[in-house]
């Protein structure tokens, strides 16, 4: 009899404490794949990049539903796949077919992978703001974000995905004097093709020297400003150009260090953040 009433008292408080829902949250087995392509229109970031992605992933082992979507810069697709999928040999066979995809414009970039799909919610927000008397722009701590912040919250336990809003990430710029290139008779398609064929990493064979083999490789990747302008765009022998002496870079441009404009805007209390 005690034994029976114990089970009755604690099944009733069970019952006011267990929460229940006649439709639980379940985690979606989702993929998604994002390529970024900066300056081309959705049509072009349908016809040269999503419908090669679409034709290689079709076909993939559990694969439910899969669904793209194309806008100004970016190109996703969404892989959907069944409850039972085991996702880390999912994300591996994805990755192997993106491999198999080739012919992405030169401006575009690599596609990634994430374990999130688009109508994830966040779970928390952090909000990075600056110290008094820090002047620095709030943008220009983008690096710290993407490289310190971000990595390491990323290592939690179940975070499936980390995005940050509000930072610009460095890049060297290339300042063109619109006059000096005129004076030279430059163009900037001279300019960027001449930086191109400058800033290379190229094999060169290998050279044997009795029993010993050397491979040889051409390394001309820039590494600092000055690298860049010391590139010569022109000399002297340029065919049917005027005799105007060696052109550098630096000539007619300046090359400095600096930060992409933020593609978004974040404030806390009146003062910018980055999110």
């Amino acid at each position: 009899l005690a034994a029976v009433i114990l089970a009755v008292l604690f099944g009733l408080v069970a019952l006011n404490t267990i929460p229940i829902q006649l439709a639980p949250d379940l985690h979606r087995p989702v993929i998604t794949v994002t390529t970024n392509w900066f300056g081309a229109a959705p049509s072009e970031v349908e016809r040269e990049i999503i419908n090669r992605q679409e034709e290689a992933l079709k076909g993939l082992e559990g694969l439910k539903r899969m669904g793209a979507s194309a806008e100004d810069n970016l190109g996703s697709i969404e892989l959907e796949f069944d409850i039972s999928q085991n996702m880390d040999k999912a994300l591996l066979l994805v990755s192997n077919r993106l491999s198999r995809v080739n012919g992405y414009p030169d401006e575009a970039d690599e596609p990634t992978l994430k374990t999130s799909g688009a109508d994830d919610n966040a779970i928390a927000w952090f909000r990075l703001s600056r110290l008094p008397g820090n002047d620095r722009q709030i943008h220009t701590f983008g690096d710290f974000a993407e490289d310190v912040v971000k990595e390491r919250i990323e290592r939690v336990a179940g975070v499936g995905r980390v995005d940050v809003y509000g930072g610009g990430d460095r890049e060297l710029q290339v300042i063109v004097n619109p006059e000096k290139m005129a004076r030279y008779n430059l163009t900037v398609s001279d300019i960027v093709n001449r930086l191109g064929a400058a800033n290379a990493s190229v094999s060169g064979g290998d050279v044997l020297e009795g029993k010993r083999r050397y491979i040889v490789r051409t390394d001309n990747e820039f590494k600092t400003s000055e690298d860049v302008g010391a590139v010569v765009v022109r000399s002297d022998d340029t065919p049917g150009r005027s005799q105007a002496g060696r052109v550098t870079i630096a000539d007619i441009a300046t090359v400095q260090f600096g930060y992409k404009k933020p593609t978004a805007r974040i404030r806390t209390l009146g003062e910018a953040s980055i999110a």
